[in-house]
């Protein structure tokens, strides 16, 4: 039995369809609908919310369909807009009572000072570990830095007798990999891979680099609290979009469209070393993102 008190949701009709209440704090939720943004009444919404005891009577969360928005209930000129990547996070943070808006927004203010929220590029080109441009449909494998700040490890000669030039190549290094144990099958997802690679490619439509795999586009499932990244044969909608960066060594870095919270990968975490969005405070106030090497075949 859940004891948590549920958080009243207003949500815009235009967004009701893509709310997608899948994660168990969600599900646990009061939810009313408005027509439009002009109707969007804040006061009138912290009043509908006080008249029902039996939800939480604190904080209230408005959906416009583009962006989530929490509201003190007794004070509605305090709030909090927040992407919905991270939505699930704060949902269950505000149901236990442990958080109000004001460290959601001191929580904003260490991060400017950690991973900057990162602008897209016009023109933007998928590039190598040697600058050069990858033209679309060109083969490529992407290896996990672990520690991109050290060389890589020279290894030792008894180890890598016998192997082909290939084998040396991919021999102990980590490597994007996929997976389809989860999801209910329908679509693979991203993992971590020891000495084993998967090639991928990239297709450019209306000036935008989607990256690929045997002609699936990666995209993340922003209904999903797995937050992984999917191989799907659908073009990604603005929301499903992965962006790509590039750091000063030449290396890449993943995030939503338009987002500042980086992929990491969850070693050991699970059996399948799951890459995904990682919106952990630790991760996001102290971690670093996961880092690529873009690899040619």
């Amino acid at each position: 039995m859940n004891e948590q008190k549920p958080i009243h949701y207003f949500v815009c009709s235009k967004g009701s369809d893509s709310l997608g209440l899948t994660n168990a704090t969600e599900d646990n939720t009061i939810v009313e609908y408005f027509d439009s943004e002009e109707d969007v009444d804040l006061a009138k919404f912290a009043e509908i919310v006080k008249t029902k005891p039996n939800c939480n009577q604190k904080h209230f969360i408005v959906y416009r369909g583009d962006d989530y928005c929490v509201v003190e209930t007794y004070n509605v000129e305090k709030t909090y807009v927040f992407d919905s990547i991270i939505r699930f996070r704060i949902a269950a943070t505000l149901a236990v009572g442990e958080a109000s808006i004001d460290e959601f927004i001191e929580q904003d203010k260490r991060l400017e000072n950690g991973f900057a929220k990162p602008e897209r590029q016009a023109g933007f080109k998928l590039r190598d570990a040697n600058g050069e441009i990858i033209p679309d449909g060109i083969k490529f494998v992407l290896q996990i830095l672990r520690n991109p700040e050290e060389d890589e490890n020279e290894e030792d000669d008894e180890d890598t007798k016998g192997l082909s030039k290939e084998e040396l190549l991919y021999y102990n290094k980590d490597w994007i990999g996929i997976n389809s144990l989860m999801n209910d099958g329908k679509d693979y997802f991203l993992c971590a891979q020891e000495s084993n690679y998967v090639s991928f490619e990239c297709e450019t439509i209306d000036d935008i680099v989607y990256l690929k795999h045997d002609g699936g586009y990666f995209y993340f499932d922003i209904d999903n609290k797995f937050s992984g990244i999917f191989i799907g044969k659908a073009v990604p909608t603005k929301e499903q979009r992965v962006q790509i960066h590039y750091d000063n060594n030449g290396d890449i870095c993943l995030t939503a469209w338009g987002g500042r919270v980086y992929v990491a990968c969850g070693w050991f975490e699970t059996a399948y070393n799951v890459v995904r969005l990682d919106d952990t405070e630790k991760q996001l106030c102290w971690g670093s993102p996961m880092k690529l090497r873009l690899v040619r075949l």
